[in-house]
């Protein structure tokens, strides 16, 4: 089964500030995993860690059978993708077209046209199709947080690293996401989720992870 399996996983940022100690948990590409945590406990830092951004991690970590720190951020960027908590740090061009085109192609130049088309759905989905030419500077981080869920949706295959996704979003888009979420699990395709929203995602959960002193423990819950 694809995944990404951790043994005695250690990370610091300094020998002052030690995150986890061998610890060891596992996430499965075919399930909705839900992550939480009180402020300051690691959270983003893992999600840091399993999309590749941290790498001075000790301990084994796996992802589909091969240890994480011998494959490419390229080439693991092919089977996961992350969307951070804070809006702006998702963006990386100029417009939310632009932006989506990026996260759809990379730096390719010679784009077809038709793959405008997959931008169109999303933006649409999403409803910031009439945003798609706005600067960034001049949109909400409501606004901004949408195009960085429309990514999520380019990349609809990938397994989903999300932290605090539906942070800044109103009740009608909250309630979009979770029907996105919900569609995805009829199809076998997971997530981990990190949020202090537990609520809004109890019926998608199949596994519950917290941090606690360092080490992230299962918390098993009755159906």
């Amino acid at each position: 089964m694809k995944g990404i399996k951790t043994k005695d996983l250690s990370f610091a940022y300094n020998d002052q500030n030690k995150i986890f100690i061998d610890t060891s948990f596992n996430l499965s590409f075919n399930e909705i995993t839900f992550l939480n945590g009180a402020n300051g406990s690691g959270k983003t830092t893992l999600c840091r860690i399993l999309s590749g951004l941290e790498k001075n991690y000790t301990g084994s970590l796996i992802m589909n059978y091969l240890e994480m720190n011998t494959i490419s951020f390229s080439e693991r960027s092919k089977s996961i993708i992350y969307l951070k908590q804070e809006p702006q740090a998702n963006v990386v061009a100029t417009t939310p077209d632009e932006d989506l085109a990026i996260w759809q192609h990379g730096f390719d130049k010679d784009l077809d046209e038709s793959s405008s088309i997959l931008r169109e759905r999303v933006m649409d989905k999403l409803k910031i199709k009439d945003l798609k030419d706005q600067p960034f500077w001049e949109l909400s981080g409501g606004q901004i947080k949408r195009i960085g869920l429309a990514a999520l949706l380019i990349h609809y295959d990938k397994y989903w690293i999300l932290d605090e996704p539906i942070s800044g979003l109103d009740t009608k888009l909250t309630d979009i996401f979770i029907e996105i979420l919900e569609k995805r699990k009829l199809l076998g395709k997971g997530c981990l989720i990190i949020s202090h929203k537990e609520e809004q995602f109890k019926n998608l959960i199949d596994k519950y992870y917290t941090i606690k002193d360092k080490s992230i423990e299962e918390i098993l819950r009755n159906n």
